[in-house]
């Protein structure tokens, strides 16, 4: 009876030792006919403490969406047995045949299943053996449509996204992403719209997604799957999970959580032949649809002043392209002005043709003489899309008045000091009072005439008049003694004034030119000039430095103008001008050859 006992329980230790790994460790799924985007349940249960199972080999095929894993432990005819599960939630990446591959956990390994995935927006049928709630349409998916699979490098191209939702479980939660496919750059076109379209006989709400495609490269171009991800209301969510838990360890181990389920969706990938520029476009490529061309002016009215700027504020609008698209703005140069650019500013906007490309952007112009200044047109070409013709955004010209002398004028070098008034013109000052005289025979007796008609008026009419003729008389006895007092007063200090003015205008340049102040280093120059030519001072400084005849100076004082106009102040270098026009004034004290020099001195001896 021993012996008996004894070969019983080491036959049943072999039958234990040569038990199949499948015994040990099994793989189950919820469903083995999945709508596309409908996610399923894959259980892996192990028998005690085994290894952790390796589910990387998933992710080639599948979204693992949730993974969790639960201890459970039964005590059956005496013995007791431990489980672990591992349940995991996972959304197919394709549809048609596909095939959950084999697991390994440790030295055992799960046998490999079948499933068929089937394209959303198509009725689901129930496989034989199946439950019959599994025979349905797909609760969400996903389709897209590209308006034009062949455009040109950087045309817009216009892709719709249609998100559909089974009305009977909506979506709580979720976001549709943008394409990303690299050298494509994707603007989304507004909001999502909202709709409802019925799909073989079901309802869905419908959300609609546009966005605007731009390709930097030629060829062809694939654009990856849009993907959707989120939660959607299921009802019988978590009463489906209990049945389908193959053992039996109840809807803990489920996806549905309080009648949530997760889902996904993804289209199928896009493919564009993106063509190259035409051969007969020349210069800068805009593809678009249309392009207009705007200016501002600053003064407005036509005319300005010599040594004012001009501000020509231009403003490119391109249809069916971006704002960094559009070329810069570039006026031609001309010899009656110079020009300095301003600030650029850009955006897009959007309308119903898609997107808006804006650039603005400022040129100062300095006319550099008086009269009629043309200032030059401006044609920005582009390509129509729509035609494929090459077409030309034009701003016309600009004719503007400057007012002001001409800044070429030639200077008399002996004039720049001070001027003198010759004898004869203080002889004519001498010889404006008359000396009294006796009144000639005629005379005397027309003044006696008017006597007799002064003395038939009213004693009242005539104090009146006294005193008007008396108030007359001192105004203008005033106002001659105090021009010949200043005018004498100017005469005798106007060397003085001259030097005076002349070394404080040179000290506020230095001083602007030390603390890097481009319109104090301006208004000082122009003193400078003032109190060199006090006759014909020059009215803008590129006219102030060919008075100097020093181009060093001139282009110090072209990169004054730069700082002021040209929006380049933190690149100016006010130090470098001060000392030039040191070296341009000591340069024009002293001549050459012995020649009088043309600009006297800051500091006369």
């Amino acid at each position: 009876m021993m012996k008996k006992t004894i070969m019983a329980a080491l036959l049943w230790a072999a039958a234990l030792s040569i038990r199949p790994a499948a015994a040990d460790f099994q793989a189950n799924v919820s469903a083995t006919t999945i709508p596309e985007g409908e996610s399923f349940q894959l259980y892996l249960r192990q028998d005690g403490g085994g290894a952790d199972p390796d589910v990387s080999v998933l992710n080639a095929d599948f979204t693992i969406v949730m993974q969790r894993k639960s201890y459970k432990s039964s005590y059956v005819n005496g013995k007791s047995q431990t489980f672990n599960e591992n349940v995991l939630t996972l959304i197919p990446k394709k549809t048609g045949e596909v095939v959950l591959p084999s697991i390994r956990a440790g030295r055992e390994q799960t046998k490999p299943l079948k499933l068929t995935v089937v394209a959303g927006g198509t009725a689901v049928s129930a496989p034989s053996g199946e439950k019959a709630d599994a025979a349905r349409q797909s609760n969400v998916f996903i389709r897209s449509e590209i308006a034009d699979k062949t455009p040109y490098v950087g045309q817009q191209t216009v892709l719709t996204v249609k998100l559909y939702s089974f009305v009977q479980t909506p979506l709580l939660d979720g976001t549709v992403a943008a394409p990303r496919a690299d050298g494509v750059v994707a603007e989304q076109w507004g909001d999502a719209k909202r709709s409802r379209e019925t799909v073989n006989g079901r309802l869905y709400d419908v959300l609609e997604y546009k966005y605007l495609l731009f390709s930097n490269k030629t060829g062809r171009v694939a654009l990856p799957p849009f993907r959707f991800q989120g939660m959607i209301s299921d009802p019988d969510g978590r009463d489906a999970d209990l049945d389908d838990d193959p053992f039996g360890f109840g809807g803990f181990f489920t996806a549905g959580f309080g009648g949530q389920k997760v889902v996904a969706a993804q289209t199928a990938g896009i493919e564009l032949n993106v063509r190259e520029k035409p051969d007969h476009v020349t210069g800068a490529w805009l593809p678009a649809t249309n392009v207009a061309v705007s200016e501002t002016v600053e003064p407005a009215g036509g005319s300005v002043a010599l040594g004012d700027a001009l501000t020509r504020t231009v403003t490119v609008s391109a249809a069916g392209a971006r704002d960094s698209q559009i070329p810069d703005v570039v006026f031609p140069d001309g010899s009656a002005y110079k020009q300095y650019p301003g600030k650029t500013d850009s955006k897009n906007v959007f309308d119903n043709g898609g997107i808006v490309g804006v650039k603005t952007r400022q040129i100062v112009f300095m006319p550099t003489e008086a009269g009629r200044v043309v200032l030059p047109a401006l044609e920005i070409p582009w390509f129509d899309v729509a035609s494929g013709q090459t077409r030309k955004a034009v701003l016309p010209a600009r004719t503007v008045v400057v007012t002001g002398a001409a800044v070429s004028a030639p200077v008399r070098p002996e004039n720049t000091a001070q001027t003198v008034p010759p004898p004869v013109e203080k002889k004519a000052e001498t010889e404006a009072v008359p000396a009294a005289s006796a009144p000639a025979p005629a005379a005397a007796a027309e003044g006696l005439a008017v006597l007799e008609k002064i003395a038939a008026q009213s004693p009242l009419r005539l104090f009146l008049a006294g005193i008007l003729a008396g108030c007359f008389v001192v105004t203008a006895l005033g106002l001659a003694a105090r021009y010949l007092f200043f005018k004498n007063k100017g005469k005798a200090e106007g060397g003085a004034r001259q030097n005076v003015s002349l070394r404080t205008a040179a000290g506020d340049l230095k001083s602007a030119c030390r603390s890097g102040d481009a319109e104090r280093a301006k208004a000082a120059l122009l003193a400078v000039g003032q109190s060199l030519w006090p006759e014909r001072p020059p009215l803008t400084l590129s006219a102030l430095a060919g008075r100097f005849n020093d181009a060093v100076l001139t282009d110090q004082v072209e990169k004054l103008n730069g700082a002021l106009y040209g929006g380049r102040a933190a690149k100016w270098d006010g130090n470098a001008l001060w000392t030039v026009f040191q070296s341009a004034q000591s340069a024009a004290k002293t001549g050459k050859n012995g020649e009088k020099p043309p600009v006297p001195p800051l500091y006369p001896q």
